[in-house]
């Protein structure tokens, strides 16, 4: 069953999406207002609630959707957003093990939490950026923010082609790989078994690392102070710290 909903985008200025098993794709088109298209079961879709009033899109889904695609292995619900290009705004979105694909989004705040789900971002640029999932992994490809914090108990946190000031970064079980393309001036990053890794354009860098095993490997880096400001705590892991200037 397919369902199609629209919005004026100019009254919406945040985007707030409760959901539990949903698939979901935000991204921006050639288009002036906001497109809701929903794909799943009849019972999953119908029960799915939209709505807008005053500056605030809101979608839930029902907690009772988890339990009955548990009861039902055929039930599935894949939910997509279009915005315009020139829309810029808060997304906050929250579910339990739908995975999410947000990709081409300008705005303020992106707030991104799975529980089982995969987050996947592409071709941001917000001012605050958070994502936090407990078992998924999390994958940025060319984003851009002020000010960004990842977390995930036993996935990967990575993070292609972004340029940041400040940042955090977490994980349990998860490694850590960032690949930033311009200087930070500060980041926290901890994992208790993954590696650390952090490639960035700068020769300079005061970082410290606290472990009982793990030891700071650079590459085109000398650790000194002054230089932008990155600390780091594992118990038996390594922190590699790469100039990636060619």
């Amino acid at each position: 069953m397919n369902r199609n909903e629209f919005f004026q985008a100019l009254p919406i200025t945040k985007l707030v999406l409760r959901l539990t098993n949903a698939s979901l794709e935000i991204c921006t088109d050639d288009i002036e207002d906001i497109h809701v298209m929903v794909s799943g079961g009849k019972t999953d879709v119908e029960a799915l609630r939209i709505s807008a009033a005053a500056d605030a899109l809101t979608v839930e889904q029902p907690v009772t959707a988890l339990a009955k695609s548990a009861a039902a292995s055929t039930s599935w619900l894949q939910l997509t957003l279009r915005l315009p290009r020139s829309w810029k705004g808060a997304i906050d979105v929250r579910t339990i093990s739908g995975w999410m694909n947000i990709r081409g989004m300008t705005g303020t705040d992106l707030a991104l939490d799975t529980v089982s789900g995969q987050i996947m971002a592409t071709d941001l640029d917000f001012i605050t950026l958070s994502a936090r999932a407990v078992t998924g992994d999390v994958k940025f490809n060319q984003v851009n923010c002020a000010k960004c914090s990842l977390f995930s108990t036993a996935g990967s946190l990575t993070a292609m082609r972004t340029a940041l000031r400040s940042g955090s970064a977490s994980t349990v079980t998860g490694s850590i790989a960032l690949d930033l393309i311009a200087p930070f001036e500060e980041l926290t990053l901890n994992s208790v078994t993954g590696d650390i890794c952090v490639d960035a354009p700068i020769t300079e860098c005061d970082a410290t690392l606290r472990s009982i095993s793990g030891r700071i490997r650079t590459s085109g880096v000398s650790i000194m102070e002054g230089g932008c400001k990155l600390r780091a705590t594992t118990v038996s892991s390594d922190l590699d710290l790469t100039c990636n200037i060619e």
